[in-house]
């Protein structure tokens, strides 16, 4: 069963390879009023010039397939959409 996550979150840690971008987000939880932080990955194609490069401190609507691993949520991106980036 594939299960989809939409949400807006603050990118806290990032690292990039050639081919890979993951790294850690927050966002707030509304009912409990706490920062959740999960892990994302997202699989470059730098062959592309519509991809755009994440920063630390960009505010991001992330969209795409995710899993609950050791309790920790992981986000694979398959869409995402600046808010706010970082400067």
């Amino acid at each position: 069963m594939t299960s989809v996550l939409t949400i807006i979150a603050l990118v806290t840690k990032l690292k990039s390879s050639t081919q890979t971008a993951y790294g850690e987000a927050i966002y707030r939880e509304k009912i409990s009023n706490t920062n959740i932080a999960f892990s994302f990955k997202q699989f470059l194609n730098a062959k592309h010039e519509y991809n755009e490069t994440l920063n630390e401190g960009d505010l991001v609507c992330f969209g795409g397939k995710f899993t609950v691993d050791e309790q920790q949520l992981l986000v694979s991106v398959i869409i995402f959409c600046f808010y706010f980036a970082s400067i």
